[in-house]
Parts: C-alpha cells; sequence; structure tokens
C-alpha cells in the first residue's frame, strides 16, 4: 500500500540516477506512457511512483521535484487532484478488481482538467486479478493523449507479460548496504540499531523504517522464542500456530527465509559472517541436528508457502502456519 499519499515526497537517495533519466525523458517529449517499476518490497518503488506523480502534476517543480506550494500541490495534498488516480486494493492483502480498471479506462479517456497529464498509479499491479489485467491492457494499448500509467510491482511474476511487454520497466534491487545504514542512522539517530533493523528488514531500508515505527524488537523475540521451542519439542506447533495469529504470517516468513539463509552462511563462513547474532547459539544447535540437505528443503519449502500467501488463492492461515510449524517439528526430530 501507498505511504503519505497526502504529503509531498520526493525520491530516496539511492535512487536519484533513475529519477534523473525520468526527468530528462520528460524534458526530451520521450516518456513512455507505461512505466513499470519493479523489485523487492520495501526498496521505496511506491513513493519514487507517488513523487514522479506529484512532479509530472506540480505547476512549478523546483529543484527537480514537486514544489509543494502551488495550487495542484495543495490539491494533491488533499487527495482531491482531478488528474491523479491512485488504485489499490479495497483491503489489504486483497485483489484490485475489474471495476476499480474500469474507472481507470474512464479517466484515460478524458482530457486533463489541468491541461497537462493525466496519471494513474496502481500498486501492487500484481495484486490485478485476471479480469482487471485483461481490463487494463486496452489503457496501455490505447492510452489517452498525455496520459502515464505508473505500475508498482513487488512480484513482477504475478504481472502478465502482456501487461509487462507494454511497459518500460524500472529495475529497483535492495540498495547497497552501506548507503542505507547511512540513510537510516540519519533517521533514527543510531548506526549500530540501523544495521540491526536492515538485518531484521532483508536490506530493504522502508521496510526498516516501518519496523522502527512500532515495537519490532518484542514482536522478533516472540517469534525466535515459539520457532527455537517448536523445533526443540518444548512447545506444541498447534498451540505455537495460535500465538502467531496476531503476526502478518508473509512478514514472519520473510524472517524465516532471512534466518535460514542466515543459517546457510553461519554453516558455511562461521559465526563471524552471522548478521542474527542472538541466533548463533540456535545455528550451533541446528548445525549438530539438522542436515544441510534437510535445512535446503525446508527452505524451499519456506518459499512455496510465501508464493501462496502472495497470491490469490485467499488460504486458510491458520491451517498454513500450523503446517509449517508441524513440519518444523518434525525436522527437529518431535512427531
Amino acid at each position: 500500500m501507498l505511504a503519505d499519499v497526502h504529503s509531498i515526497v520526493a525520491p530516496l537517495p539511492w535512487q536519484e540516477n533513475y529519477w534523473a533519466q525520468l526527468l530528462s525523458s520528460k524534458e526530451q517529449d520521450h516518456l513512455p506512457h507505461g512505466l513499470l517499476l519493479r523489485g523487492p518490497q520495501g526498496t521505496g518503488k511506491g513513493q519514487f511512483a507517488l513523487a514522479f506523480a506529484q512532479t509530472m502534476l506540480c505547476d512549478q517543480p523546483s529543484g527537480g521535484v514537486a514544489c509543494g506550494q502551488c495550487k495542484s500541490c495543495q490539491l494533491l495534498k488533499a487527495g482531491t487532484h482531478p488528474d491523479l488516480l491512485l488504485v489499490e486494493p479495497e483491503e489489504a492483502g486483497k485483489a484490485i478488481k475489474i471495476d476499480q480498471i474500469r474507472q481507470v479506462l474512464e479517466f484515460s479517456s478524458k482530457s486533463a482538467q489541468f491541461g497537462g497529464y493525466r496519471v494513474i498509479l496502481i500498486c501492487p499491479a500484481e495484486a490485478m486479478n485476471v479480469n482487471a489485467s485483461n481490463a487494463l491492457l486496452k489503457c496501455l494499448e490505447e492510452p489517452g493523449v498525455n496520459t502515464l500509467l505508473l505500475l508498482v510491482s513487488h512480484q513482477i511474476s504475478g504481472v502478465l507479460a502482456t501487461i509487462r511487454s507494454r511497459c518500460q520497466s524500472i529495475d529497483f534491487p535492495i540498495p547497497p548496504g552501506a548507503e542505507s545504514t547511512a540513510w537510516l542512522s540519519d533517521l533514527v539517530g543510531d548506526e549500530q540499531k540501523a544495521s540491526q533493523l536492515l538485518s531484521v528488514a532483508n536490506g530493504a531500508p522502508v521496510t526498516a523504517v516501518q519496523l522502527n515505527d512500532r515495537d519490532w524488537l518484542k514482536e522478533r523475540e516472540a517469534i525466535v522464542k515459539t520457532w527455537i521451542a517448536v523445533f526443540e519439542g518444548k512447545l506444541d506447533p498447534v498451540k505455537a500456530a495460535e500465538t502467531w495469529q496476531s503476526f502478518s504470517l508473509l512478514e514472519i516468513i520473510h524472517w524465516l527465509l532471512a534466518w535460514q539463509i542466515d543459517y546457510s552462511r553461519f554453516c558455511v563462513a562461521g559465526a563471524e559472517n552471522a548478521s542474527n547474532r542472538d541466533l548463533i547459539p540456535f545455528y550451533k544447535q541446528l548445525q549438530a541436528r539438522l542436515p544441510t540437505a534437510q535445512s535446503h528443503e525446508f527452505y524451499d519449502y519456506l518459499i512455496q508457502v510465501r508464493g501462496i500467501l502472495s497470491s490469490q488463492a485467499n488460504p486458510n492461515l491458520q491451517l498454513l502456519i500450523e503446517a509449517l510449524l508441524i513440519k518444523w517439528a518434525q525436522l527437529g526430530g518431535n512427531s
């Protein structure tokens, strides 16, 4: 979901090259009608897309970004600009429906009320169901005059190939660690905390900010204790699943995947190369009880679970958590 839609935003430091390229394309009148911003969640793609939409609609951009003062910017901050359409799932984790894309088609067929561009921002693009995706093709094939579509995708495999082929793609990888740490340190005022946040967020700086905004250390501690207790046979996996209902399962899976990767790094390169220092005693225990092949198989299983959660299959979350923890308990020798 997009954040700060009622604020004038700017691109993030690691996005400056992409920003300069788009501004140059705009100045040369070579801007494509469809842009697909793709990459891992938490890299700031949504903020980049929103900042570019605002700049496109601003009456007098300053320093390459929206000025924040003109009439257009005031309307943007109020969420009432007539030439900007934001399309998101009506509920977090749900699909973008065909009725929403029909609004896109109607919006793109009209002239801009302020005489410039009309901008449509869809996030995340993979949330469009099949009917919605097929309907969007018409807009991409026959865009209205001065209409720009900005599609943001965290999982590009979930976007129809026919949509991808009709857009110019920009890849947003995880930014360099040093750059992310420096940026986040300025926000949280503590370099060590910034490094820990980025470690938990798998290097995604925007996700790290979101973690900092809530009591994530206690959440992580609760997940870690449950995870270890189930493996050691000290906690029934079905009862453990009940305690995880209050957390985001998709986020838990991201953490578990990160820990599995960190554990593999520990096995290959030693404890000094492990990112999660508090888990090193458990890693040593795993090394003695969990064969490498089984660890890799479990990692593949977590990838499958993540795929199910990211799809539009609407799985039974309780059963999914129970199955995951039962499998983990079995790996610990607890049936």
